[in-house]
């Protein structure tokens, strides 16, 4: 194997590795996709993975792990890795929700573990500087690499992209009577939210860093793009909704940021609904709905599903022990 910084890659071997991440997606469903704008929003995410790699931050993180200086910058970069089949491979370090190290690995074909275990091992190396404690990769949902990466132990699958070109929009004219969508606003409607939302935290603490409260800032962007809405059952705050635009798979889509239903209704059948009639109205300016839900919440995994969303690709965390 060689290893290179991913800054240093050619155009033909990130046309390659964009091929190969296009894979990992469930597309069997997926009306008019436009291969070639896939692959150009597969390489323009993987590029994504050099922001940030500028000098000021390589010396943050350097005095947060302690890196010694014989560790070059490329060395802090995400590495392009080459077999020695030619097969090529993309491997960066990142943090998760809880703040854990990983590998995240990109791969041109499936992985299998023997191959990621030959990958992990070689770049460890090169990561000196820190351990991680999972490998996090994107095999298809329901292939056989992912299910035999699935099946090792301690194994777990996490973020969830559920997608519909046509979701569901029937609501029951009587219950459509009764509830109201509008403009979120923050004056008015960020304290029910802002203490709903932390009363339901504190009573489920396992789900703080599955779905955290959306933060001020990112709600106001929603706001100014049209795209947060307080939903009220006969003039009492029922929930929340906020999506933001987003271009996965080169589709013009809306990508479901934030669901939340207010304690006194919650249970009650009424997130289907809001997510129904918030679709209603972006129906017309978007031509792809999606989100990313964790696989461990499966009440809004399982409302996904109702509103006609589909799983198309899945995060899959591996103990990095198990290939180190």
């Amino acid at each position: 194997m060689r290893h290179y910084p991913l800054y240093k890659i050619d155009e033909k071997c990130l046309r390659r590795l964009g091929q190969g991440v296009l894979k990992t997606y469930n597309l069997n469903k997926i009306i008019g996709l436009d291969t070639e704008k896939g692959i150009a929003k597969e390489c323009e995410d993987l590029l994504a993975l050099n922001e940030d790699c500028n000098a000021e931050h390589f010396a943050e993180l350097r005095q947060r792990r302690a890196i010694s200086d014989s560790v070059p910058d490329d060395d802090l970069y995400a590495q392009v890795v080459e077999a020695d089949d030619g097969s090529l491979f993309i491997v960066s370090v990142c943090r998760n929700d809880d703040d854990e190290t990983m590998f995240e690995v990109f791969s041109e074909h499936p992985l299998s573990e023997p191959l990621l275990a030959q990958l992990v091992r070689y770049i460890s190396k090169v990561f000196c500087w820190c351990t991680p404690k999972y490998i996090c990769v994107w095999p298809a949902p329901g292939s056989i690499p992912a299910k035999q990466l699935l099946s090792l132990a301690g194994s777990r699958a996490v973020d969830s992209l559920l997608a519909a070109q046509d979701p569901k929009l029937t609501v029951d004219e009587l219950l459509c009577a009764d509830i109201a969508l509008q403009p979120f606003e923050l004056d008015k409607d960020w304290p029910w939210y802002e203490r709903d939302y932390t009363q339901f935290l504190m009573q489920h603490l396992e789900m703080a860093t599955i779905v955290p409260i959306s933060e001020k800032d990112d709600i106001s962007e929603a706001i100014a793009a049209g795209l947060c809405s307080a939903a009220f059952y006969r003039g009492e705050p029922l929930g929340m909704i906020m999506a933001e635009s987003s271009y996965e798979l080169g589709f013009n889509g809306l990508l479901i940021s934030d669901i939340f239903i207010t304690g006194q209704f919650r249970g009650q059948g009424f997130a289907s609904p809001m997510q129904r009639l918030y679709y209603q109205q972006h129906m017309q300016d978007f031509e792809f709905f999606f989100g990313y839900i964790h696989a461990d919440n499966k009440p809004s995994y399982n409302n996904a599903l109702k509103q006609g969303r589909e799983l198309l690709r899945q995060e899959v965390y591996l103990p990095a022990h198990l290939f180190l």
